[in-house]
């Protein structure tokens, strides 16, 4: 398993026991027998820094993941089910399991105070996939840890979601930015906060991120948009805009934002 995955540049990976508990979709669980959970990370974080002001998540800079995730399991699944002699059903995102907390028990990361897994490799600029197979393991899980609780996300946080007891998901303005309607109060305080869709505010603050490694996969490093503009996003064909994180919403949401931090800027 150990050269399958290293073979797709992918190093952070683990296989935990499936447990029932882990299911939030069960309407997605494979009609077989799952005995366990093959998880791992997908770093994103790139070399690059963008050339343009406006306030864009990282994940969104580059295309979208689940076009990697499709590709790579179109091959990757094969290769595990001929290796292992039983199936594997691959999912990332929209997933019958948790995702996030199976990387924890696997040991891949701790979870930050903004909720993030935060990897000791990659940090959190990571997206994470599972595979469930019928094969059988003996690992043990690992207890689910903390990060090193500093505080810092939630002081630098500039809608105050950070909270001792969660993440308050009315006040996080990556939330807010991709709304498809919001109020003027909302739109100002993204504006403000210099953001446009998105943030990494949270992420780029955290001392567990400060070595974090930069992405060995050419599907984000060769894919990365360092300098857009509404210009830009305009020229898109359906096509093209729909490569991208932020195609989820039409461009007229992107847009807004844009033009809103263009208004403030020439203030």
């Amino acid at each position: 398993m150990k050269k399958l995955f290293e073979s797709k540049n992918i190093t952070e990976y683990a296989i935990i026991p499936f447990d029932e508990k882990l299911i939030i979709n069960p309407r997605l669980m494979p009609k077989v027998e799952i005995n366990s959970i093959v998880v791992f990370l997908v770093p994103y974080k790139c070399a690059n820094t963008p050339k343009d002001k406006y306030g864009i998540s990282a994940y969104a800079r580059v295309k979208d993941y689940h076009g990697y995730m499709k590709t790579l399991f179109a091959t990757l699944i094969p290769e595990l089910t001929h290796k292992f002699g039983t199936d594997f059903f691959g999912f990332a995102d929209h997933s019958p399991v948790n995702e996030k907390l199976c990387a924890a028990y696997g040991g891949l990361g701790v979870i930050g105070k903004n909720s993030l897994l935060i990897n000791k490799k990659y940090g959190s600029y990571v997206f994470v996939g599972v595979c469930l197979t019928a094969l059988k393991t003996e690992n043990i899980p690992m207890s689910i840890k903390s990060c090193i609780n500093c505080g810092k996300c939630a002081v630098h946080c500039p809608g105050c979601a950070i909270t001792e007891h969660g993440i308050k998901a009315d006040k996080c303005l990556s939330g807010i930015s991709q709304k498809k309607k919001i109020t003027e109060d909302e739109q100002n305080a993204i504006t403000e906060a210099g953001i446009c869709w998105g943030c990494d505010i949270c992420q780029n603050v955290c001392p567990m991120n400060e070595k974090a490694l930069y992405s060995p996969i050419d599907y984000f490093t060769d894919t990365y948009l360092d300098n857009v503009s509404p210009e830009l996003i305009e020229s898109m064909d359906d096509e093209e805009y729909s490569k991208y994180a932020f195609s989820w919403r039409k461009k007229e949401v992107l847009l807004r934002n844009m033009h809103s931090a263009d208004r403030k800027n020439r203030k």
